[in-house]
């Protein structure tokens, strides 16, 4: 067999077991069924929740199950700072934008006293800041759109700022010269998800009471339901996690100047309480304020007081997520059945529980709308192995391209790479520098905490982190065998 023919079949080996690799290693969910009892629950989560904290390098997590009205599964692991003290029932975590249902309680608190009108336009209140209405008229911008994401504002959320940054002295100095916030939806007639609005919320509450919102959120909720390791204020706290990289380092964590849309901070024993008050509103809200928040929005049924409504057999399922740089959670609440299920974690690839253990938990539900949204999630995470092999394929074939020449004496490599045609050697150093400073920057990208782990960086929320890191992988090897290439000519024949 000669050295060519040995060649193409390793080459074809490789293919082939790695396109076996790559479908074995494709992310499955193993939901819960419904009807499955206590032991099953705590037994399959258990088993989920190891296995994610270990494949996506998560430093810490607090999750739990509530049915029937009680705790009947409960987790805290990992640890919550870099000398590695333990993940305990108060260790409070940023809650990214589960913030907002905090808010709907505290202005719905507000509301039921009478020092707030849900119905009425934002414009009648004298807030320090006033945003753009543009061509909308003020008067449609009234606190209940606010709070169901439909008064037409702008800015869907915002990132944090680090120590080193110029910093937003406030919600107002935030709203006017950092991020501008303006309506430029029609009020009313589409629901658009807006940090901005929640904002807009924030000094409303602090304009009515008088106080900062961490301390009316504490006076008006937190402290009636016990919620003693929870707040806006950081500094507050008794115990609160570090933030965590992707290689579970400590890192720093943000400044967040709006509050309302993603500043809380919860332990998971807080939040259980929080659930539980959904039921029953905790002696904090009546049942008529628990109907407002929970009641579906006129242009989106989907949604109620920021919360999304999914449709079950046994009744509807309020959910949040929080996903905030390096802070991921998730929570669910079915009142009418007294179902529920969070989880908090401090890691930049946290949010990949939601693939996994919320998943799992939605099982139980028997929701077609969760079901959809996970099988979404789960054909994301195939679509991105498959590329990753694809591009690993194409590596392959450069490589043989170079090997081959090489056996068959056609090609060599060189310091002075020749060649005729438009690949002489000043292009081909152009090509190689080129392709050699992406391969850098994908590896300063991908493989240092500069860029994509870093606090700063919030797009990779829902992007599932494990076929991210493949693919990066496949791609910065692929431009360094094109690198490798670009260095090779044709053998001179003397």
């Amino acid at each position: 067999m000669s050295p060519l023919v040995k060649l193409r079949a390793v080459c074809l080996a490789v293919l082939v077991v790695s396109a076996c690799w790559s479908a074995i290693g494709l992310r499955q969910i193993r939901s819960l069924e419904p009807g499955s009892s206590d032991a099953d629950i705590a037994v399959h989560l258990d088993g989920v929740l190891e296995h994610a904290m270990q494949r996506y390098s998560i430093a810490g997590v607090a999750a739990g199950v509530i049915r029937d009205g009680e705790i009947v599964w409960q987790a805290r692991e990992g640890r919550s700072d870099g000398a590695g003290l333990p993940i305990t029932d108060a260790t409070a975590f940023n809650l990214g934008s589960i913030s907002k249902p905090l808010t709907v309680w505290t202005v719905l608190s507000l509301a039921q006293d009478g020092v707030i009108d849900l119905d009425a336009p934002l414009s009648t209140y004298d807030l320090a800041y006033e945003p753009d209405y543009g061509e909308h008229a003020p008067e449609a911008v009234t606190v209940r759109r606010l709070l169901q994401h439909t008064a037409g504002t702008n800015q869907p959320g915002y990132g944090g700022w680090g120590a080193h940054e110029e910093q937003p002295a406030d919600a107002v100095d935030l709203s006017e010269n950092f991020a501008p916030l303006r309506v430029v939806y029609q009020p009313g007639e589409v629901r658009r998800y807006s940090g901005g609005g929640f904002v807009l919320l924030q000094m409303l509450v602090e304009t009515v009471t008088g106080q900062d919102f961490d301390t009316a959120a504490r006076q008006r909720v937190l402290d009636p339901l016990g919620m003693t390791t929870s707040g806006f204020d950081a500094s507050r706290l008794p115990t609160v996690s570090q933030a965590f990289n992707y290689y579970r380092q400590p890192i720093e964590d943000l400044r967040d100047v709006a509050l309302t849309a993603a500043g809380g901070y919860a332990s998971g024993g807080d939040l259980e309480m929080f659930l539980l008050a959904h039921m029953t509103g905790g002696g904090v809200l009546t049942a008529d304020s628990l109907e407002q928040a929970f009641a579906p929005t006129d242009p989106n049924p989907g949604f109620a007081m920021s919360y999304t409504r999914w449709e079950t057999p046994e009744g509807t399922l309020y959910g949040h997520g929080g996903n905030n740089s390096s802070w991921n959670g998730q929570i669910y609440i079915r009142p009418e059945t007294g179902d529920g299920f969070y989880f908090l974690t401090n890691a930049t690839s946290g949010a990949q529980l939601d693939f996994d253990l919320s998943c799992a938990w939605l099982g139980l539900m028997d929701s077609e709308a969760g079901a959809a949204r996970c099988d979404e999630a789960v054909s994301l995470t195939h679509q991105l192995a498959w590329v990753s092999w694809g591009v690993g394929a194409a590596g392959l074939f450069w490589v043989y391209w170079l090997v081959a020449g090489r056996v068959a004496g056609k090609r060599t490599l060189a310091l002075r790479p020749t060649g005729r045609g438009p690949l002489r050697l000043s292009g081909r150093l152009f090509l190689a520098f080129l392709t050699f400073a992406v391969t850098l920057f994908l590896i300063w990208m991908f493989w240092t905490n500069s860029v994509i782990w870093r606090t700063e960086t919030i797009f990779i929320d829902e992007v599932p982190v494990d076929e991210l890191e493949g693919l990066s992988i496949a791609v910065t090897s692929l431009f360094a065998i094109l690198t490798l290439c670009l260095w090779s000519s044709p053998e001179t024949r003397r």
